[in-house]
């Protein structure tokens, strides 16, 4: 019965992310055709966007079980609504970066801007939706959580190619996040189940990385004399990043070891 249930959801799956890929995949390239991007542009996103869905698809696969309602316990047979507008910020990730890449040597501000206005929308809408709609979903907080990380990264990206970020300090910011996602995705695998969970170190990190690129910002309208300033700043953020790494291996080494409650066996069942 369990079999019967899972099918359609799994089916669902799969028709959002074909759709998506189709979506941002055309768009992209009439982008990438009007404005007369490189063939090895072109492919190198078809590679990773195909790559990118690829790994969230498995991701999603993985995680089918907890596409339920919390409120009710109800188990979906298909992706809502709310969790559709989680989706489009979270593919949208390889279109943006590609954007942002791109708009050093081309005239797509607009663009950019656009696609970026999107994620911020969706980030918006998304949660007003499953609680208007009494749709709350265990999949959706975990998808909140990874789409808020890959803004996060996004950003990095940006402000490291536009010479914001210094090169080490964009590697420390970069490798915090990946090791969220990669200690998430670790413990999916051992325990089957995952908690959104957000230690107190980790929330101080998380505002100090806002914090950081609100003020590397205005590298772009201060004077050179006062840039070196931003060099305490960015040491004393690179190191609670980096000391935040310990607390997260700590955080998810108990995860992955904590005995699992009988009563998630049941809800996973």
């Amino acid at each position: 019965m369990m079999g019967l249930k899972l099918a359609p959801l799994t089916s669902s799956i799969v028709l959002v992310l074909a759709s998506y890929w189709s979506i941002e995949t055309i768009g992209f390239i009439a982008v990438g055709q009007f404005y007369g991007f490189p063939r090895l542009t072109m492919g190198l996103f078809l590679i990773t966007q195909t790559v990118f869905f690829g790994i969230l698809g498995l991701f999603l696969g993985l995680c089918r079980n907890f596409f339920y309602i919390e409120e009710s316990g109800i188990r979906l047979e298909k992706v809502n609504i709310a969790n559709k507008v989680t989706l489009i910020r979270v593919s949208m990730l390889p279109s943006i970066l590609f954007l942002i890449l791109s708009a050093r040597n081309y005239d797509i501000a607009t663009i950019l801007t656009g696609a970026l206005a999107i994620t911020f929308i969706t980030d918006l809408i998304d949660g007003r939706l499953s609680r208007a709609r009494h749709e709350v979903t265990h999949m959706g907080r975990i998808l909140d959580s990874v789409s808020d990380y890959s803004l996060l990264i996004v950003i990095a990206v940006t402000y490291r190619v536009f010479d914001l970020l210094p090169p080490w300090l964009f590697l420390i910011i970069f490798f915090r996040l990946m090791f969220q996602a990669i200690g998430m995705f670790t413990v999916l695998m051992i325990k089957k189940k995952v908690e959104p969970q957000t230690t107190f170190f980790g929330k101080v990190t998380i505002a100090t990385i806002m914090s950081l690129f609100a003020l590397e910002a205005l590298k772009l309208v201060i004077s050179t004399k006062a840039l070196g300033f931003f060099v305490y700043i960015e040491i004393s953020a690179g190191s609670i990043v980096g000391l935040s790494m310990l607390d997260k291996a700590y955080f998810f080494f108990n995860q992955a070891r904590k005995e699992t409650n009988p009563r998630d066996d049941q809800n996973e069942a």
